[in-house]
Parts: structure tokens; C-alpha cells; sequence
């Protein structure tokens, strides 16, 4: 009797040992995705619970002295913020987490969704550091009826490329486009009357496009309905820690919108909230790469090209990250067009302008883009340069093609011919 408890109690001290051999892949270091399935969905009670903690971070972020704070003193009102919340049993003490590098301080609340403060405000870079706006066609009432002065000679040969081709015939639509326009709330703003000429113009020329300036989660889950997806939105990466025992950290790259965050939107999206699709940050909603891979299983984007303005899209500091877009070819995405590192907002905008022009004129999206590049400069500092820019980033801004490059816009005969002739000529 003795002996068999002796083995038995062998037995269990090894069952003990090989279960601990097994502890920091496991316990010391759950996954993300692991944590993300321990609950599946969010109770009224977790809602108001964040709610509570979203309106004390956007207090903070929204307040003057915020605003007027440096970075090192954002960073504490921060940290500071998040523990009083935690005291408050609103916020994960050992979630918190400080990226300096990418400006953002993230943490999680108790219901496991993941949430996010800015140190810095998204990269909103123009030419002239010492006059932050340069673009004054928001103040011109007939904006709408002509070019913007400030894109160039090019756009206006463009332009009137296209205008020509159009004279005294009808135009037929032959496709569809989306701006999806989240850079601000547009009152005011120095930059969306672009958009709405853009929209107008490619409208007449048949691509019938329309603008979102009420980008919602719900609203980025309908590109496919389009031929052209144009992402016009802040973007930033996102670092948060996990693991209960030994701590691990995740970085990965978001964009973001200005959809605040609400009770009903958080039970809404709460599948995705709790699978780390979504984040909120300063209150707001942002979605990650495996937000657009989960939302367009089955290749529900086959017939889109995808066109993306959003800073640091494809990666930050030359380290190429393909992951969004890959998640948008997972998806059936013909093609997609990103900037990797943070680009200067008057050259993306050019660089879109052109693109989408020359589609319409029949030519595939690799053609397209390069020249958009041969007009506006291989990366953003060369354009800056050509401007007469006297202090660039630090850090290039370029576009890469990723997917089908011969992918094009199905034109009607009359865009061919065009095309064709301008070949000729």
C-alpha cells in the first residue's frame, strides 16, 4: 500500500513537472487571439463599464491643456489618467503600456477589448512647417467648378485630356467609386473640398463616385461594393502587451477613424472588439488588418482596387509591413495602393488624383501609378523638394502596388479610343 502511494504520488509530481514545462507557451504567454476567444461576446455591464472609462480618456484628450501639452506631459496626464481608471476597476493595471516611439499608450479594459490614448496627433504633415495649411481653396465658393490652383500643371493637362475626351457626347458610367473621407469631421477643413471636386469630376466621367464622410466600422465592410475603395484616413501603429505571467507585446498597424465610441456601437461591434479587429482609441473607433481579412472571407472584394492614403499603411521607417494589404487580397482585392512611412498630404492627394484619372483612361494600375510618379516624384520628398520645401521629414514617403498590377477599370469604347489615341500622340 505504501509502495502505491509512493509511485502514485511520483506519478503526479511528473505530471506536475511536464505541466510546467508546458507554462510559457501557455499560461506565462497566451496569445492574443487566445485571450480574444475567452469571451465571445460583450454584457450590457462590460459596455457601461467602458463607456465610463471612453469618457474620461476623451475628457483628457479633448481638453485645452491636453491639446497645448507636449508629448513627455501627455504621456504622464495619460498614465495618470489610466490609473486612476484602474483604481476604478474600469482599467487592466498590467495592460498599460507606453510605445514612445509610435506616440500611443495602450491598455485593456476588463472585459478584454483594447483601447488606446494618442501622445501625438496623426501625421498631418504639409509643405510649409511654418504655416500649417497651405491649402486655401476651402474659402473659394467656385471650387466646384474649377481645379484647385495648387495640383499643378499636370492635373490641369489632365484634366483637360479627360474634358475633351467627353465633348459634345454622352458619358456612360462604366464604374463605381468610394472615398472613404476620415481625416476630420470636414467643417472648415482645408482639405476636403478636393474630395468633393474629385467626386464630382470622375462622376461626370463616369465613374460614379461617392463620398463617406461618416466613415463607420459598418461602412468599411461594404468596399466591395465598388470598382475603386479609396482610404482617406489617419493611420498609426498600435503596441499592447498581453500575457498574464510572462509579457509579450504586439505591434501592429491601424486606421484610424472618427467614429465615436457609444453604448450601442459597442454591443454592435462587439464580436470584433473582443477579437482585437477593432480598437478604440481616444474614444474612437480603428480597425486593425485582421478587421478587413474577417470581413471579407470568400473574396467578397473581387472586383475592387484598393487605394489607400493612410499614413505608415505599408510599414513605418523603411520596414515594409504588408500585412493590411495582404489582408485586403485575402479578401479578393484586384489590386492595392499604400504609402509606407507618414507622406505629405498634398502629395497623396496628387498622387490619387492622377492614379484615379488614369484608370478612367483605360490603362492598368501598375501604368497608372507610375505615372503619377513620373508627374509628382518617385516619393514625397522629391516633391517636396520641387517645391521649394526647406525642411523635409525624415523619412520618404512612397507608394507600393501590391495584387494584380495589370488590374483595370472596365471602360466603355469611347475611354479606349481615347486612350489609344493618346498613346499614339
Amino acid at each position: 500500500m505504501e509502495h502505491d502511494m509512493l509511485r502514485r504520488f511520483g506519478c503526479a509530481l511528473c505530471a506536475l513537472a511536464f505541466a510546467l514545462t508546458a507554462l510559457p507557451t501557455a499560461a506565462f504567454a497566451q496569445q492574443p487571439e487566445e485571450q480574444a476567444a475567452v469571451q465571445q461576446s460583450l454584457s450590457a455591464t462590460d459596455v457601461r463599464e467602458m463607456q465610463q472609462a471612453d469618457a474620461a480618456v476623451t475628457a483628457l484628450t479633448e481638453s485645452e491643456q491636453y491639446q497645448e501639452m507636449d508629448t513627455d506631459a501627455r504621456k504622464d496626464a495619460a498614465l495618470a489618467q489610466l490609473d486612476t481608471l484602474a483604481a476604478k476597476g474600469l482599467v487592466e493595471k498590467d495592460s498599460i503600456y507606453t510605445d514612445e516611439e509610435n506616440g500611443m499608450v495602450s491598455f485593456r479594459y476588463p472585459c478584454g477589448v483594447l483601447g488606446g490614448i494618442l501622445l501625438t496627433e496623426p501625421e498631418d504633415e504639409t509643405l510649409d512647417e511654418e504655416n500649417a495649411e497651405t491649402e486655401t481653396a476651402s474659402s473659394d465658393p467656385a471650387l466646384s467648378l474649377r481645379l484647385p490652383p495648387d495640383l499643378g500643371a499636370e492635373m490641369q493637362a489632365s484634366r483637360a485630356a479627360l474634358l475633351r475626351r467627353t465633348e459634345n457626347q454622352a458619358v456612360e458610367k462604366f464604374g463605381t467609386a468610394v472615398i472613404y473621407y476620415a481625416f476630420d469631421n470636414t467643417i472648415n477643413s482645408s482639405r476636403f473640398p478636393y474630395y468633393a471636386y474629385m467626386q464630382g469630376f470622375w462622376s461626370a466621367l463616369g465613374l460614379e463616385t461617392k463620398i463617406n464622410i461618416h466613415v463607420t466600422v459598418a461602412d468599411l465592410k461594404k468596399m466591395g461594393n465598388y470598382n475603386v475603395s479609396v482610404l482617406s484616413a489617419h493611420g498609426s501603429y498600435y503596441t499592447y502587451s498581453y500575457g498574464k505571467f510572462l509579457k509579450r507585446t504586439r505591434t501592429e498597424p491601424i486606421m484610424l477613424l472618427t467614429e465615436e465610441s457609444t453604448f450601442g456601437k459597442d454591443l454592435r461591434y462587439g464580436f470584433d472588439l473582443l477579437a482585437h479587429r477593432v480598437i478604440k482609441v481616444n474614444g474612437m473607433y480603428c480597425v486593425t488588418s485582421d478587421f478587413f481579412r474577417n470581413a471579407y472571407k470568400g473574396g467578397k472584394l473581387s472586383n475592387t482596387i484598393v487605394y489607400s492614403e493612410t499614413c505608415e499603411f505599408l510599414g513605418v521607417d523603411d520596414a515594409i509591413d504588408p500585412s493590411m494589404a495582404n489582408a485586403l487580397l485575402a479578401g479578393g482585392a484586384r489590386a492595392v495602393v499604400g504609402y509606407v512611412n507618414n507622406v505629405y498630404t498634398v502629395y497623396s492627394r496628387s498622387m490619387l488624383w492622377d492614379t484615379v484619372n488614369h484608370l478612367i483612361l483605360g490603362q492598368p494600375i501598375e501604368q497608372a501609378v507610375a505615372h503619377a510618379k513620373d508627374t509628382y516624384g518617385e516619393n514625397d520628398l522629391v516633391w517636396y523638394t520641387s517645391q521649394g520645401g526647406q525642411r523635409p521629414h525624415a523619412a520618404a514617403a512612397y507608394t507600393m502596388l501590391l495584387g494584380d498590377a495589370s488590374a483595370q477599370l472596365t471602360v466603355h469604347e469611347s475611354a479606349s479610343a481615347f486612350s489609344e489615341q493618346q498613346k499614339a500622340a
